[in-house]
């Protein structure tokens, strides 16, 4: 069974990003494997083993209610990140898996240091639609986001097995070769074999793949 670690939903999960688990159950579901989601609430223990972590993004009010409960977690999750277990982190929960959060005052808030990443807030938002390629979406957020240093200039980015975006709508039912990506290392580290891909998943990626060319067409 694969178990997929939610954190907090309630919290961070504005902009539909609860939508990113439901891709991962049902492409895993419908290629003949079994799912198990928890969700992580703020004071809740850990599961005993996760597969695979998503966190999703909120304004700063929700990320500040979560902030002491992260830092209580965040030593499980590197050693789960640096055992290759895969996260998917969302814009505002990319920041608080990074290294810190530089609010627009000057305030460093410590990130879980998942991620070798860091974020600074501006009074300048990125709103647009993105096309390239690879992927697809939409985007609406304030911060500049380095890693190492160096800028981060695409919404995707990738560290290991894990992946970090600020694309909103949410990403992976419109990036679905993104949520295979995910999937193939949680069912490997789970020991579960993923059957060939049917025709519900040929449906979905169809779909997809018309909102992935509307939004070029629109650029």
């Amino acid at each position: 069974m694969i178990t997929i670690l939610h954190l907090y939903p309630r919290e961070l999960g504005i902009n539909g990003d609860v939508g990113n688990v439901l891709a991962l159950r049902r492409r895993a579901q419908w290629r003949g494997a079994e799912v198990r989601v928890v969700d992580h609430e703020v004071g809740a223990p850990l599961p005993e083993v996760a597969h695979l972590v998503h966190i999703g993004s909120g304004p700063l009010s929700a990320q500040q209610l979560v902030l002491d409960d992260l830092a209580a977690i965040a030593p499980t999750l590197r050693s789960w990140a640096a055992d290759g277990v895969p996260f998917l982190a969302v814009a505002g929960g990319w920041q608080l898996l990074g290294r810190s959060l530089v609010l627009t005052d000057g305030t460093v808030l410590p990130g879980a240091e998942v991620l070798p990443s860091d974020a600074t807030l501006t009074d300048r938002r990125i709103v647009r639609e993105v096309w390239s390629d690879d992927v697809a979406g939409f985007e609406n957020h304030g911060a500049r986001t380095t890693v190492d240093g160096r800028p981060v200039e695409w919404p995707v980015a990738r560290f290991g097995s894990s992946i970090a975006t600020t694309l909103h709508g949410p990403f992976l039912p419109m990036n679905p070769t993104f949520a295979d990506e995910l999937l193939t290392v949680a069912a490997d580290r789970a020991g579960v074999e993923l059957g060939a891909a049917g025709e519900s998943i040929a449906l979905v990626d169809d779909y997809a793949a018309r909102s992935r060319r509307a939004i070029k067409g629109r650029l």
